[in-house]
């Protein structure tokens, strides 16, 4: 079998050699036959609007066009003459800089709208904002968490919380994905070994590779049994789903029953950026002081705010319910087309529809049919998920129509490898 089929990034994290420039051609080598041999599935590049239709290039230089399944613009908003209009008025009213970090004065006033929208759909009181969402996740569990502290969360949690956690602390328990008898099973031992520690239990309202959730309630108990704090990465469900775009936790719970709740704008937001929201102001004050990614980053930028601050306004609003709506229905369609084929989704319906498709060489070649049939979508395999389990990640707007959703599920059926 070629080698473009079967080696992956991971295995050239650590190969031999004293010489940066040495140690890594061999992997420059794999990028540049998978790429030439048309399975390259990164780096692709917009030569155009982004929309429901794409046109890209890839690394070697080859144009694609078809309809586009792979951008992360949840409720299509970033075609929303309202938030691009927005972004550009801010721009006009602030410029395009930020000129510094929050601390050294690089905030603006647009900041304080879209803190307080955001407050208001979460019922917390305290916001403060990051420049990306992976910035968020990292610095806000850098600037809680002590080495003395614990650190309980899910395996599958996402990268930039991984990597906060091993920042942080060597005191890091993962427990089994949305597996409440493991989490307990790992709050008890830390609760033997030190009754008084801080423990911080890390997971997330939609997971992106599985479009699953954990049990929310029996979460929330096991934090109050065992005096621990929750942080909850919204990223995937907040503002898309659950009763008024409030996310899942709000189908069963409240806000005020998680201590930190996170977020990103890079999803349904039609922006970039980050979030913390909490109701306690000495820990908004402890991020702020020693999240590096806040205290030494450029606050968002005018564009980023103005984009954001019109989203907020749609999203939780009767237009944002009926996007909601559309998506859903969207999402459900395509459901049914491919249970016609015989492929059942991962997870619960959601802006991400996650196809099994096996091994990662027939995922890619199937990856390389599908642009050649005008579908582009995302290819994720590991170290995203496990070895053998490559997936793809159809990502859906309520703008999509039913012809450009049956060419998604037409172009899965005659090219997808299980």
């Amino acid at each position: 079998m070629d080698r473009s089929l079967i080696w992956g990034v991971s295995d050239h994290q650590d190969p031999p050699g004293d010489r940066f420039c040495d140690r890594y051609r061999g992997l420059a080598d794999d990028v540049a036959h998978a790429s030439a041999m048309g399975v390259w599935q990164y780096f692709r590049q917009h030569r155009k609007f982004i929309g429901r239709d794409a046109e890209v290039e890839d690394e070697f230089g080859r144009v694609w066009r078809g309809v586009n399944g792979a951008s992360q613009d949840y409720l299509g908003l970033s075609s929303s003459p309202e938030v691009i209009g927005a972004a550009k008025a801010a721009i006009d009213l602030y410029g395009v800089h930020s000129s510094g970090s929050a601390p050294m004065g690089g905030g603006i006033s647009l900041s304080r709208s879209v803190e307080a929208k955001i407050s208001l759909a979460t019922g917390l009181k305290h916001v403060c904002l990051f420049p990306t969402g992976w910035a968020a996740g990292y610095g806000i569990i850098y600037g809680l968490v002590r080495k003395r502290d614990y650190v309980v969360i899910d395996a599958l949690a996402h990268n930039c919380l991984q990597h906060g956690a091993a920042a942080a602390t060597a005191n890091i328990f993962p427990f089994i994905h949305n597996d409440m008898s493991s989490l307990r099973k790992r709050l008890e031992r830390i609760r033997k070994i030190n009754r008084e520690a801080a423990i911080l239990v890390i997971t997330e309202g939609l997971f992106s590779m599985d479009s699953d959730s954990p049990d929310f309630g029996a979460l929330i108990d096991l934090k109050n049994e065992f005096d621990a704090h929750i942080l909850l990465d919204v990223a995937h469900d907040f503002g898309c789903l659950g009763p008024n775009g409030k996310g899942l936790l709000a189908e069963t719970a409240s806000y005020s029953e998680i201590d930190y709740v996170i977020g990103s704008f890079s999803k349904t937001f039609a922006s970039i950026g980050g979030f913390l929201a909490t109701n306690c102001l000495s820990s908004k004050r402890a991020v702020q002081g020693f999240s590096g990614s806040y205290t030494f980053s450029n606050f968002p930028i005018p564009a980023q705010l103005g984009a954001v601050n019109a989203a907020l306004d749609i999203v939780f609003s009767a237009e944002g319910d009926e996007l909601r709506r559309k998506l859903l229905s969207n999402t459900t369609y395509l459901h049914s087309l491919l249970a016609e084929i015989g492929v059942i989704p991962c997870g619960r319906p959601s802006a991400m529809t996650i196809i099994p498709a096996g091994s990662e060489s027939g995922a890619r070649l199937a990856y390389k049919k599908l642009l050649e049939n005008g579908v582009i979508l995302n290819l994720i395999e590991f170290p995203a998920v496990r070895k053998g389990e490559a997936r793809f990640r159809v990502q859906l707007t309520p703008h999509h129509s039913a012809g450009e959703i049956n060419t998604i599920a037409n172009g899965l059926a005659s090219t997808l490898v299980l």
